[in-house]
């Protein structure tokens, strides 16, 4: 390995389903990408190995990628950048150095453009102008009827790609299908991030013209703010239908029609409270859309059969990462949050660029 190059060194987050966190080095100075927790709850990175860091930049606010913040200390507590909707929601205290939702920047001397990531409000991928070009995605979807993707466009040599779904190639239009068929039964309780898919799934209940919609005040919050201080984040002409979410949207006050609540996983918030009480109650169906994080009541709930399962697409398909990859011209491709087990699939689809889950990666 050429020790001139800059390297990219993979903390967590490949290999396995884990908590972001990742390493450049690159012209003297150690960029730490992200910093999560989970899954499962409590899983943090190592970060000995990182230590000390020169700046932390974050892709966005999801917990596996932000919930590692209690490490800062360990990393020398380095300044943090971030979109300014991402910064928000920092824990207090902690300012943030602003990244651009769409744009050129720099951190510590090194160039930075940033787009929109079709994942979550305020939530980029990074492409650095170091060694002969990187892009990190973090989580994100060419999908999204609700949140907008700005497609990279600029030639890079390595990239490290949110291949969460690995192979997956089940279009959201599909996963719609499915969530219909669930309604109209009774009440149903939709346990969702408030931040992420949450107000997506609301969306598209109130276009196909329902209008008894339940959320939590996390939700409530999440939909008001994308209404305004979050709308850059959005797809082109959606204001109007989501400040008209936000008047049809009613208070949970007990089980009726199609109920958001977060958290996802049921370990907090509103559905820690409301899940061991709709749980005893074989009227109130309850269907989880995402990742079932271990030793949660999601899991619990799904193991045993009282809740079901499907997937929501937040994530890109297979087909998504190979036109981004042809897209950038990656002759190296790191795929992140997916088990080992992916890689000969991955390798195929993407060739003739190089997959890799080494380490340590010279960019």
């Amino acid at each position: 390995m050429d020790q001139n190059r800059p390297l990219l060194r993979l903390i967590s987050g490949v290999g396995k389903k884990g908590p972001a966190c990742f390493a450049i080095e690159a012209r003297g100075k150690r960029l730490v990408l992200d910093l999560g927790e989970g899954p499962p709850p409590g899983c943090l990175p190592d970060v000995a190995a990182i230590a000390p860091a020169d700046a932390l930049i974050l892709s966005h606010g999801h917990k596996d990628h932000i919930g590692g913040l209690s490490l800062l200390a360990q990393l020398g507590n380095p300044p943090v950048y971030a979109t300014e909707i991402v910064a928000g929601a920092l824990p207090k205290g902690l300012p943030a150095r602003t990244l651009p939702v769409q744009g050129m920047s720099e951190v510590l001397g090194i160039a930075i453009e940033t787009g929109r990531n079709g994942h979550a409000p305020g939530g980029v991928w990074l492409n650095f102008a170091i060694g002969d070009g990187f892009l990190y995605t973090g989580d994100y979807s060419a999908e999204s009827i609700l949140y907008a993707y700005d497609p990279p466009a600029r030639a890079v040599a390595t990239a490290l790609i949110d291949c969460s779904y690995g192979d997956y190639q089940t279009p959201l239009a599909e996963c719609w299908s499915e969530l219909a068929a669930h309604l109209g039964k009774g009440p149903l309780l939709l346990p969702v991030p408030a931040n992420g898919r949450g107000p997506e799934i609301a969306l598209e209940l109130m276009r196909h013209g329902l209008r008894d919609i339940f959320i939590d005040d996390a939700m409530q919050k999440a939909v008001r703010q994308l209404a305004d201080p979050a709308k850059v984040s959005l797809c082109d002409g959606l204001v109007q239908q989501i400040e008209r979410l936000a008047q049809i949207a009613q208070p949970i006050d007990g089980p009726r029609g199609v109920m958001l609540a977060a958290s996802a996983d049921g370990a907090s918030g509103a559905t820690a409270r409301l899940l061991p009480e709709f749980e005893r109650s074989g009227e109130i169906a309850i269907l989880f859309t995402g990742y079932i994080n271990p030793n949660t009541p999601a899991e619990r709930l799904s193991k045993s059969g009282r809740a079901q399962t499907m997937r929501w697409n937040v994530h890109p398909r297979l087909s998504d990462t190979v036109t981004l990859v042809r897209n950038v011209q990656a002759r190296t491709v790191i795929p992140a949050f997916c088990d080992h087990a992916q890689l000969p699939k991955l390798s195929a689809a993407l060739a003739p660029a190089r997959v890799t889950m080494d380490a340590v990666v010279a960019i």
